[in-house]
């Protein structure tokens, strides 16, 4: 697990990166998003909808990460389907298998895929077979 962590921090580095870049000319535009309960993804929201990277591990290999972000659209038999793109438009729609052993937090809770809701807003990095998913409620 701590490889995995290593690598999600090593990718989410890379697009906080190519996140601040892209959003750097409209840093002042004031396109936050935050909901009535006050989370606020700010730029970062607005950074990369999907990455692959391919990092090297302690071991001289390199492991391939996968990041997809995006808005929950549904969840069923192990499966979520995640609307990547900003709130004006659609990059894709895409359905990502998640594994029974996925590390999965809710707003900063422990959780089962079942407790995603649709309009989370979701992170979802793939490596070296592990998964982990990180949602916030935009709505309750």
């Amino acid at each position: 697990m701590r490889t995995l962590k290593t690598i999600a921090i090593a990718g989410a580095c890379a697009l906080a990166g190519a996140g601040a870049g892209i959003a750097g000319s409209d840093a002042h535009s004031g396109a936050h998003f935050r909901n009535h309960h006050g989370h606020q993804l700010g730029r970062f929201a607005r950074g990369p909808v999907h990455a692959e990277l391919v990092v090297p591990t302690r071991g001289g290999d390199f492991k391939t990460v996968t990041v997809d972000r995006g808005l929950v659209q549904g969840v069923e038999n192990g499966s979520l389907t995640i609307k990547e793109g900003t709130p004006t438009a659609t990059y894709k729609t895409v359905t990502l298998t998640i594994p029974s052993d996925a590390k999965i937090r809710r707003n900063r809770d422990d959780a089962q895929l079942s407790d995603l809701q649709q309009g989370d807003y979701v992170t979802v990095v793939q490596a070296a077979g592990k998964t982990f998913v990180r949602a916030i409620a935009l709505k309750d």
